[in-house]
């Protein structure tokens, strides 16, 4: 069996720019991770393709993209079994590159094409988890010309964010009117923005294997978020031993519901209090947190990914892990 992983900045798309320069280390750690768990598997040929500079130390095959990387995606895609792919989700590109694996004949070992779109925009979900009755911040969209206004009815602090991106990359907290330009202007070029009501509290994330309407929570996760313009990820720990743990999965578990064609390996941002737990978005691919959570399960995560994939099945819930800290590189604090 051949199997194709792919990470967007890790084989060179973007370079040179500010986010891929931030994004890399975290891309290079879910790689890593993801090749390190299906290369043991029996039978299990991992590919993958890197710009030269870029090491991964477990890999059956590796090409080595002199500058078009989009062709050796579609060779190795059209050799794969399957394929997983993680790129942002910004501009359609996870979803685009998910379908452009399927055409090449490789089946997907993550979310399809229409789900992640739903789940990449953000505005959206925020209606969808509101409307279903799950806890999420107020989320408005707003324009340069509208998003004074907005601010100061709903009341500083604010979130301004894209309504399409992925992690921090373009997100800012806007303590006061004399902030917001500074904010704006990591909006400048994006076409859609929101505004979101600030919920102070525990940042976390909650991994989920998802296989049609059936859901095993993994884990539950601290993140090291430093609030700013922008925000900062600086890594995470796992499990998060908090009093709202297990309502944080299940309500994890109700948001993925939302989403048909969700599959494999899912993230969902949360905020955490002692009241309560927020949804604040969905992540419809492999997170930076697999790293962490797939050393600290006793199991090969990549395998129940694959199980789900290709046989429909998913894993009883599984035992609370050893814990693991990790930066946004993936490796041990």
């Amino acid at each position: 069996m051949n199997l194709f992983v792919f990470e967007y900045f890790s084989a060179g798309a973007m370079a040179g720019t500010p986010l891929a320069a931030s994004a890399t280390p975290e891309g290079q750690a879910m790689l890593n991770a993801l090749l390190r768990d299906f290369t043991v598997l029996p039978g299990c040929r991992t590919m993958t393709c890197l710009a030269p500079g870029m090491l991964v130390p477990h890999a059956h095959e590796v090409a080595v993209v002199s500058g078009d990387w989009e062709a050796s995606f579609d060779d190795l895609a059209g050799r794969a079994d399957y394929a997983l792919v993680i790129a942002p989700e910004a501009g359609g590109r996870l979803a685009d590159l998910s379908r452009r694996a399927q055409g090449a004949g490789a089946r997907l070992l993550g979310s399809s094409p229409e789900s992640i779109l739903a789940a990449s925009d953000k505005g959206e979900c925020a209606r969808l988890f509101r409307q279903a009755g799950i806890p999420a911040p107020e989320t408005v969209p707003v324009t340069r010309e509208t998003v004074g206004a907005a601010a100061r009815e709903m009341g500083f602090p604010v979130v301004v964010k894209p309504a399409s991106g992925q992690d921090c990359d373009g997100v800012s907290l806007v303590a006061g009117p004399e902030d917001l330009d500074r904010a704006l202007a990591l909006l400048e070029g994006r076409e859609d923005w929101l505004l979101q009501r600030y919920q102070p509290g525990v940042n976390a994330s909650a991994s989920i294997l998802v296989c049609g309407n059936d859901v095993t929570p993994l884990s539950l996760n601290g993140q090291r978020i430093e609030p700013g313009i922008p925000f900062a990820y600086k890594g995470g720990s796992t499990p998060l031993d908090h009093p709202q743990s297990e309502a944080a999965l299940d309500l994890a578990a109700r948001a993925a519901r939302l989403f048909p064609g969700l599959a494999g390996f899912v993230g969902l941002d949360m905020v955490l209090t002692d009241d309560g737990c927020m949804v604040i978005e969905i992540n419809p691919r492999v997170t930076v947190a697999y790293s962490g959570v797939s050393r600290s399960l006793d199991a090969n995560l990549a395998e129940a990914i694959l199980n789900a994939a290709a046989h429909g099945v998913l894993p009883e819930r599984f035992g609370p892990g050893r814990r693991v800290e990790f930066d946004k590189g993936g490796r041990d604090v």
